[in-house]
This record gives C-alpha cells, structure tokens and sequence, in this order.
C-alpha cells in the first residue's frame, strides 16, 4: 500500500501537480469561444442553391422541391399547400388567452380608506398597478401620494 506522502490522508501524487495548468482567476477557460461549426441548415441552404445535375432546364434543388409541392397542392395535398402559404404568406396567428389578476389582487390589497379614496375621488394608491395591464383603471391623480 502506498505510504501517506502528504499528511492529508491524500495517497496519490501531489495535489500540487497541474497547478502551473489551472486556469487563473478571472481567466476563461475557452477565450475564443465555440468553434465555428457548418450548421444543418447552412449544409441544407448550401445544397439547395446548387444545380440539379443533367437538369435541361438548369433548375437548382430549390426549385425542383417547390415545383413538386406545388405540384401536390393542386392535386389536393392540403399538407402541402398549407406548407406553401405559411412559407409565402406567413403562418396564421395563433390567439393566446392570458389572464392578468394583477389588477384584482391590487383592489385586494388596498386598504379601507384607499378604497374609500377611490370611489369617493377615483385616486388610487401611489404603489397601484398602472400601465401594461388590459382591464386598465380610471387614472390616478399623478400629485397625490397619499
């Protein structure tokens, strides 16, 4: 078994070894960043924009994919005619319901007399709630603070 060198209870070589290696403090381990690398779509765009071989009519690989889709779409491929309108068009936009209580938990939170405020004047709080939400309150009186 090998014999205690350091007087740690550490028994491999010593934990000074790679020091010199380690990365200083505030130095970053991989200054340039990631290496620049082809991506798949830069490999599909490169590809799609080089001539078809023995093509007569010298039509790249772009073309000859929208003429068959197209193709598809007037025999009644509704897949590829939705492919070609959201390509030319712009996808249909998507209605998103979003439920903002911010407003309501502002009413919950405001105390008797602010509410009295409120109904009396139509003064809200300084601290309440007053832009960029829908369901927007009466406007407050900007110099009262009360």
């Amino acid at each position: 078994m090998p014999e205690n060198r350091h007087g740690s209870g550490f028994r491999g070589p010593s934990p000074d070894v790679g020091k010199p290696h380690q990365w200083k403090k505030g130095q970053s381990g991989n200054p340039l960043g990631r290496p620049k690398s082809k991506t798949l779509s830069d490999a599909y765009r490169s590809k799609l924009e080089e001539p078809v071989p023995n093509d007569p009519e010298r039509r790249t690989w772009a073309e000859l994919i929208a003429e068959a889709q197209i193709r598809d779409a007037v025999r009644g491929n509704v897949q590829a005619a939705r492919e070609i309108a959201d390509r030319t068009e712009g996808r249909a936009r998507q209605a998103i319901e979003i439920e903002d209580t911010t407003t309501a938990k502002a009413f919950e939170r405001m105390k008797p007399e602010e509410l009295e405020a409120y109904a009396r004047d139509g003064i809200l709080p300084h601290w309440f709630p007053r832009s960029g939400h829908s369901g927007s309150i009466a406007p407050s009186d900007s110099s009262s603070d009360e």
